[in-house]
């Protein structure tokens, strides 16, 4: 009755062979392969997103750092401007205070000269009253020679205090 057919068992113990052979010498290295190439993907994806969040962190820090270092350089910039400030102003009082000196020894150099030539001047009125007084004495006094005298006095003082010349 049952009559199986030996081709179509070989046929099908070849299949299963065949199966088995492929399964343990195709499939699973392939399938290994793929879980192997997956696991790496996923080791890859993993470490992008750690590095993308170590970048991130970084770039927070970094703008962190430039914010302060302008904050710092602003500060800077202030200090300088002040220091810059006081020292425009310690100038300007040295250069106020030597103007005041300079002024206060123009000054006295001009009171000095105005009394020097006070005396200068006394001495040359001295002079002339005596060089007048010493003619008087020679030539006698008449009212017409007194006057004569006197023009000539202060045309002599006047050539003497003449400061236009």
């Amino acid at each position: 009755m049952l009559r199986i057919d030996l081709n179509l068992v070989w046929t099908i113990i070849n299949v299963i062979i065949l199966y088995l052979l492929l399964k343990k010498f195709l499939i699973k290295p392939v399938t290994a392969i793929m879980d192997k190439r997956e696991q790496m993907v996923k080791q890859g994806l993993e470490s992008a997103r750690a590095q993308e969040s170590q970048a991130k962190e970084l770039k927070v820090k970094y703008e962190e750092a430039l914010a302060s270092a302008k904050e710092e350089s602003l500060q800077l910039v202030e200090k300088a401007r002040g220091n810059a400030q006081v020292e425009y102003d310690r100038i300007l009082g040295e250069a106020d205070e030597q103007a005041k000196k300079i002024k206060e020894a123009a000054r006295k150099d001009v009171e000095l000269d105005r009394e020097k030539t006070m005396k200068e001047m006394q001495s040359e009125v001295a002079g002339l009253a005596l060089t007048a007084v010493s003619r008087i004495l020679q030539e006698g006094t008449d009212p017409q020679s007194d006057g004569a005298l006197y023009e000539q006095f202060l045309k002599k003082a006047g050539e003497a205090n003449d400061t236009d010349r």
